[in-house]
């Protein structure tokens, strides 16, 4: 295979998503650039015998020599979590680096610059009680026109993911670097264990489950792959694509995990005054005692507003993008036989 840039640097490469990027490359005699840090994990890189250029993305002094020569960037360095504190860090990362490393690509002559977002920078679609009650065959889905509804979310990720897609998208209507954005959905991948069968049956074995009724897109990582792929050659300047799979509601997600694990659930559906509780209580207690890490708290809480549900329409018709069945990949990586990965090349 053949592609119309000589030289891609793919940032943050020593991450998962990453990784598959690397592996779709090489399996179509590509060898692309990987950016990484001092303190990453190069063995799958240097088993490709790939180039590593190392620059914090937090010191634009390191960006000339780690766009020397390149022709397109594939930008996958994130801070992804959501919690809730270490606001100015998730900024440093998510926001800052990823504007300034843009503005470096353009001064440096690099044609074309794939941003890798999320889809929770696109919005939701909120739970009003006429969708609720309305039985209705056909639920609404977010594509990528639709408004951003979670600016009353103070969750750091997706404050900052977002705020990284409007800087760009101006600073690239004035450019020469051509700018498109993929937004995956929610990415299901094997762990670096790669015993995902024995984690959930270990998970599911607990004495309840809690119980929802909303629904949530996921999408395979070997499909997203070949979706940043084709949004690198096929892409148009300026524009965004969801790579998302298939909506499920998440009790019926639950069921069929269960299923393919022959266990039985214990669903229990939690009051949401409960929850709020819960979260407040969480929030002031951990700052009561200065925990680093607020990891629930009620903004997290208000995500049960929405359904996460999305249309990846458009990549498909411009893209060419395709994703298999949610099923299959369940099968896949509870019977730990996601081949295809990085993890687990095809022979």
């Amino acid at each position: 295979m053949t592609m119309s840039y000589e030289k891609i640097l793919i940032t943050g490469a020593s991450g998962s998503l990453a990784k598959q990027l690397i592996h779709e490359f090489v399996e179509r005699g590509i060898k692309p650039i990987a950016h990484v840090r001092e303190s990453s994990n190069t063995e799958f890189i240097d088993k490709h015998g790939l180039e590593k250029r190392t620059c914090d993305l937090r010191q634009e002094d390191g960006f000339p020599d780690l766009l020397e020569g390149v022709d397109a960037v594939i930008h996958n360095a994130a801070w992804v979590n959501f919690r809730r504190d270490r606001l100015t860090q998730f900024t440093g990362i998510n926001t800052v680096a990823s504007v300034n490393l843009f503005k470096a690509a353009q001064q440096a002559g690099v044609k074309r610059f794939v941003q890798i977002s999320t889809v929770s920078a696109i919005g939701g679609i909120y739970r009003d009680k006429t969708i609720l009650k309305t039985k209705i065959k056909y639920l609404p889905s977010c594509n990528e026109d639709s408004e951003f509804n979670f600016r009353g979310l103070r969750i750091p990720y997706i404050m900052t993911k977002r705020a990284a897609d409007d800087e760009l998208l101006k600073l690239a209507s004035e450019g020469p670097t051509e700018l498109v954005i993929v937004c995956p959905s929610v990415i299901v991948a094997p762990s670096r264990t790669g015993d995902d069968r024995k984690k959930a049956r270990k998970a599911f074995g607990k004495w309840f489950l809690p119980d929802f009724d909303n629904r949530l897109n996921l999408v395979d990582i070997r499909d997203v792959g070949p979706g940043v792929l084709g949004a690198l050659e096929k892409g148009r300047p300026g524009e965004k694509y969801i790579l998302a799979g298939d909506n499920i509601i998440v009790r019926d997600l639950v069921l069929d995990i269960s299923s393919t694990l022959g266990v039985i659930p214990h669903l229990v559906r939690v009051p949401r005054r409960l929850l709020n509780l819960l979260a407040r209580i969480s929030l002031i207690f951990g700052r009561i005692k200065g925990n680093s890490k607020i990891s629930f708290y009620p903004d997290l809480v208000k995500m049960l507003d929405y359904d996460w549900a999305y249309s990846s329409m458009k990549a498909r018709r411009e893209l060419g993008f395709t994703y298999r069945s949610l099923h299959v990949t369940l099968e896949d990586l509870l019977n730990n036989d996601m081949i295809g990965t990085w993890q687990r090349p095809r022979p």
